[in-house]
């Protein structure tokens, strides 16, 4: 069956392809059809991302750059390498170049939009990965040579408009197509990126995040301490070498910086201790994993002429720890709210901070998605007060940023416009009344109940947030029907029963 799949590429292969797409073809041709489905997704995947790479290019040479693609941007370049599929990435890329169609060549365009329409022939490569994954990674033989047969007209149309002859050059593209790297490897090669356009900017403050300089600002500040730490924090701290504790402080705190300098202050005078300190900035890789991970690589490089190159991070944090088991290792962080949902946030790194016995330290506003991260806490005493329209909108953004919607994305545009004045209509109730009811709001005003618990998500750093259970209706003893209708009965008539618990329970903000 080798012919087959081999006469499916005709006189593709070898010769015009690149060396990368020629390998995976030869990996394919050389396997028996009825076993080749591994071979076809390695090779769907690789077209995928030669295309991408492409589309990546085009973007990163416009001037319609939008925050929302930059920063997926700077996730796929700071990732490990192996973080995302080639399907996502193509239509990410898709996303990106939609509003690009003046400046890219209609021959390349096609490729990712047709009508209007994402490119049928393109995107089935992504779900063929989908379709062999969930058939135990097997196909019938003719549908692989039927699968073959359709890549390579596709390649045809590939090398017809010279797709794999490029004069584009960054880390991840050269005058070949996709080099096969996503992940930035050397700190150089952000500088590749440096212009005038929005993302080069972003660039520049990468690079500077990684010089000394930034880093002697950012210690300077614990250089004065004018707060007493709390007594807790430092009960934690000196009794524990694992865990992760948060100190939560109002949005509207102006204490909060100078408390987070004494707790570094405090931290830098302990024995036996090594200390990582620095807030989150928006901009910037300061609230990913691998920043901080880079930084503590460093702080732990006690043999000064130990390389750091071409080694895992965490794998070079687990070897310095052993090295230094006797001492305690302790990580702060301001601002642990920017960048809230990032899949890069460095709350991602506390099961192995836990497993590696490092103190996580936390200060910054409290989100109830960060309960699952730290164990312990304390809030400062403060009073609850509402944000103005400019720091509610802020804030808003800093908590859509990753977790979307997008603004700037066509699509999604309704539904944060619905969420902004969601978000001002219950600002205005809660200045009115003394509390406010999710589920009585949303029935109240018309609102889908999802984006009203968003909201009210989106406030709890801000205003007294609780739970209440239902009003509970009283039964007839007689008729064996409720004497008055309250918000249980038609859950109780719906299930036809009493005898149960209803945990579900009222979603409650108030500012007393």
């Amino acid at each position: 069956m080798k012919e087959k799949l081999n006469s499916a590429f005709g006189n593709l292969f070898p010769f015009d392809l690149n060396p990368r797409l020629s390998g995976y073809v030869q990996s394919l041709i050389e396997e028996d059809s009825q076993y080749a489905a591994d071979e076809l997704v390695e090779l769907a995947e690789e077209i995928l991302n030669q295309i991408s790479a492409v589309g990546i290019s085009y973007y990163l040479k416009s001037k319609l750059q939008k925050e929302v693609y930059n920063d997926f941007l700077i996730q796929l370049f700071n990732s490990s390498g192996h973080d995302y599929n080639a399907g996502p990435i193509y239509r990410w890329t898709a996303n990106m170049i939609k509003e690009l169609h003046s400046e890219i060549p209609e021959e390349h365009f096609s490729f990712f939009w047709k009508n209007n329409q994402l490119n049928e022939e393109v995107h089935k490569l992504a779900l063929l990965r989908n379709e062999v994954m969930h058939g135990f990674f097997v196909l019938p033989p003719d549908r692989n040579i039927n699968e073959a047969t359709k890549i390579s007209v596709l390649l045809k149309q590939l090398l017809d408009v010279n797709w794999f002859k490029q004069n584009k050059s960054f880390h991840f593209i050269d005058e070949h197509g996709f080099t096969g790297q996503w992940n930035i490897t050397e700190s150089n090669q952000w500088s590749t990126f440096i212009g005038n356009r929005p993302f080069g900017k972003l660039c520049e403050r990468i690079i500077q995040e990684s010089s000394a300089a930034f880093w002697q600002k950012e210690d300077e500040v614990f250089k004065e301490g004018k707060y007493d730490v709390p007594v807790a924090l430092q009960e934690h701290i000196l009794r524990n070498n694992k865990g992760a504790f948060a100190v939560w402080v109002h949005p509207k705190d102006k204490s909060a910086d100078d408390l987070y300098a004494s707790i570094g202050s405090w931290l830098k005078q302990q024995p036996d201790l090594f200390f990582v300190g620095y807030q989150l900035h928006d901009q910037g890789l300061t609230y990913s994993t691998g920043f901080l991970l880079k930084r503590l690589t460093e702080i732990l490089n006690t043999q000064k002429n130990e390389s750091l190159k071409n080694k895992k991070l965490e794998e070079l944090v687990k070897k310095q720890r052993r090295d230094i088991s006797n001492k305690k290792i302790v990580v702060l962080i301001n601002k642990i709210h920017i960048a809230l949902f990032s899949p890069q946030h460095v709350t991602q790194l506390n099961n192995f901070f836990y497993e590696n016995n490092i103190l996580l330290i936390a200060v910054g506003h409290h989100f109830e998605h960060f309960n699952r991260f730290f164990n312990l806490s304390i809030s400062l005493e403060h009073k609850h007060k509402l944000p103005s329209t400019k720091e509610a909108l802020g804030s808003l953004h800093n908590y859509l940023r990753f977790k979307g919607p997008s603004k700037e994305r066509i699509e999604e545009r309704n539904d944060v416009e619905i969420l902004e004045q969601l978000l001002n209509d219950v600002l205005l109730e809660l200045k009115e009344k003394k509390d406010l009811t999710a589920r009585r709001f949303a029935d109240s005003k018309g609102y889908n109940i999802e984006y009203v618990h968003e909201i009210f998500a989106l406030l709890h750093p801000w205003v007294k947030s609780e739970r209440r259970p239902f009003e509970e209706d009283v039964v007839d003893k007689t008729y064996g029907f409720p004497v008055n209708i309250t918000e249980v009965t038609p859950i109780y008539l719906a299930l036809g029963r009493r005898d149960l618990k209803l945990e579900y329970q009222h979603k409650v903000l108030s500012i007393k």
